[in-house]
């Protein structure tokens, strides 16, 4: 049977130990909370970036329904030349 002496070195060693252990529990803790935040600050920029993105796409999809209209019109403009050269060279002829 252990003496006196002896459990209380045990205790103590054992309280060491679990002081030792709740040091590097906390490091740890303090590690995660550091990877939650950068991960949280990434999430904030790509859901920035997300919006930026699909006001982007907006603009570009409004500039290609206004490009093609413009060639709409310009194709149009194009066939009404032709009918007047058309017509300019019929009666030169």
């Amino acid at each position: 049977m252990a003496t006196e002496a002896e459990r209380i070195t045990r205790l103590e060693q054992a309280f060491v130990a679990l002081t030792d252990l709740l040091q590097k529990m906390d490091a740890r803790a303090d590690r995660h909370d550091d990877s939650i935040e950068r991960h949280e600050l990434w999430l904030d920029q790509m859901r920035a970036a997300e919006i930026n993105t699909d006001a982007r796409l907006a603009a570009l999809t409004d500039a290609q329904i206004q490009t093609e209209a413009a060639l709409t019109r310009l194709a149009d403009a194009q066939a009404r030349t032709d009918e007047r050269l058309n017509a300019l060279m019929d009666r030169l002829a």
